[in-house]
């Protein structure tokens, strides 16, 4: 680890940023070396990710899928209270002492702790919701990731806020093939769920014990747990708190929905779908967010600055979610048999629907980097609760037909709130929708047009075979995407490119 990495802590010292403004360029710059580490991390993991869905789903059965999902929903939901807010709001304050951070980290425990004991209370009420008693095993091994997480948490917010992106690539990394492989090994075993928990936990066990090693050598937390330090970071913290429950029981209630009332079988199909669109931009955002959040956060009083970096992030992230999503709408029906067998087929137009989900999703997630910045999580608090209300009366309705009503009402939805987020940052940030939706046009144009080159392949796939098929949609669907972009986007491309890989741009 370089030394520009450390941050050092002196006790009660206030290290106040506030005074010295950073140049755009010097942002540019981290800006620039954080996205190349991320996404090389990103795409370490996404891959992984996509080898062990392919692996497991042949090796585990669609409701195995289905009971880790209603799982993950409670474990997700359970998360925004063990974390209580208090890591957006370290990275947010640029004043924070020694003292403060030890009282936090000891809070952080505790809070894993109680949430920990809190699932295990609620373990009933939980198999009575779903209706599915083999929930009652599960749900303990799967809640002790509580009692291992906060150990390494707060040392990511630390190493996030100083911008020491290539630690925090590794450690995800290290952690993903740690995790992919205890899964993987235990499938084979004949494990059958258990073996989707033990590679979450182990996951979570690796990265938290890593982040703990690099943390305890630089920001030892004292024994010391006192009120007055956390006092100044409550109130951030549960705006945090309540945002980010709100916003996971939205984003999941489509989980809740169907594991109720279409059950878990239903729930393995959706949920294979949801990941195959979802989850590597699920996947891009969240690290995309470690590095705009502590940058945003340093020129919060700049609303100039911060349309300006909005933009730059949501033309960026279009560029690879477009063809990503439309490519694989298009080569679904190929790519579910080729990968996880003729049982998966139920997942296609699951897929096909769920891709405008997905898009809409990726670049509507940087809003929230802007609110955190500008210190308004209580916009964001009162958005989710709208947006939880409108999903859950959606969701029930259409579940009441069918699971592809549900995915046509996500989809709906996903571009009524679309425009409303868009609507927020004009009152909040001034941003327009002039240069917002110019900036988008382009890779949706481009995209479109290879969607529909690489969908004339499906005539000829019974002369063949769909292996040859799916290799000529990914590559002929990759090489004019390229081509495209270079001929029509050849400028923004370079640039972009020279951000990355030019030390001295």
């Amino acid at each position: 680890m370089k030394q520009r990495d450390i941050l050092l802590w002196p006790s009660n010292r206030r290290i106040d940023h506030t005074s010295c403004k950073p140049a755009p360029s010097s942002l540019r710059r981290s800006a620039a070396s954080g996205a190349k580490w991320t996404t090389a991390s990103t795409a370490a993991t996404t891959a992984l990710h996509f080898c062990q869905l392919a692996v497991l789903a042949r090796l585990l059965a669609p409701q195995d899928f289905g009971l880790m999902a209603m799982i993950m929903v409670v474990l997700g939901f359970a998360q925004a209270y063990s974390d209580m807010g208090i890591s957006n709001a370290i990275i947010c304050r640029q004043d924070a002492t020694a003292d403060q951070l030890s009282s936090l980290y000891w809070l952080n425990m505790v809070a894993g702790i109680l949430v920990f004991f809190l699932i295990l209370s609620a373990v009933p009420l939980i198999v009575a919701f779903y209706k599915e008693p083999r929930l009652a095993s599960l749900l303990p091994w799967a809640a002790s990731i509580f009692l291992v997480t906060p150990i390494g948490h707060q040392f990511q917010v630390l190493l996030q806020k100083e911008l020491a992106f290539r630690s925090l690539a590794v450690i995800e990394t290290t952690s993903a093939v740690g995790g992919f492989a205890t899964a993987v090994g235990f499938a084979i075993a004949g494990a059958g769920v258990f073996s989707l928990i033990l590679g979450q936990l182990a996951r979570s066990g690796i990265k938290a014990l890593t982040l703990a090693s690099v943390g305890f050598r630089r920001w030892r937390p004292k024994l010391r747990f006192k009120r007055v330090d956390i006092k100044g970071y409550t109130g951030f913290g549960l705006y945090q708190m309540g945002e980010k429950s709100v916003n996971y029981f939205s984003a999941n209630v489509d989980y809740l929905v169907i594991g109720r009332l279409l059950g878990a079988n239903v729930l393995g199909f959706y949920t294979l779908a949801y990941q195959m669109v979802v989850f590597p931009l699920q996947k891009m955002n969240p690290v995309l967010t470690r590095v705009t959040f502590p940058i945003f956060a340093r020129v919060q009083k700049d609303d100039s600055l911060l349309r300006r970096g909005f933009l730059e992030l949501t033309k960026a992230l279009s560029y690879i979610a477009c063809p990503l999503l439309v490519g694989l709408g298009a080569t679904s029906p190929v790519l579910v048999r080729e990968l996880f067998g003729f049982n998966w087929s139920q997942a296609v137009p699951l897929i096909q629907i769920l891709a405008l989900v997905g898009l809409l999703k990726t670049l509507g997630n940087p809003m929230g980097s802007v609110l955190l910045a500008k210190g308004r999580a209580d916009v964001g608090f009162k958005w989710n609760v709208l947006v939880a209300g409108l999903n859950t009366t959606v969701f029930y309705l259409a579940a009441k037909f069918s699971i592809h009503h549900v995915a046509w009402s996500h989809a709906c939805l996903s571009c009524v709130y679309f425009f409303g987020s868009t609507c927020i940052l004009t009152r909040i940030i001034g941003l327009t929708w002039g240069p917002y939706l110019l900036g988008l046009a382009p890779p949706f144009v481009l995209s479109a047009a290879m969607g529909t080159f690489i969908l004339s392949f499906l005539t000829i796939s019974r002369y063949v075979g769909d292996t040859t098929v799916l290799i000529m949609q990914i590559v002929f669907g990759s090489i004019m995407y390229s081509l495209l972009v270079c001929t029509f986007q050849r400028r923004y491309i370079f640039g972009v490119l020279e951000q990355l890989f030019n030390r001295r741009s």
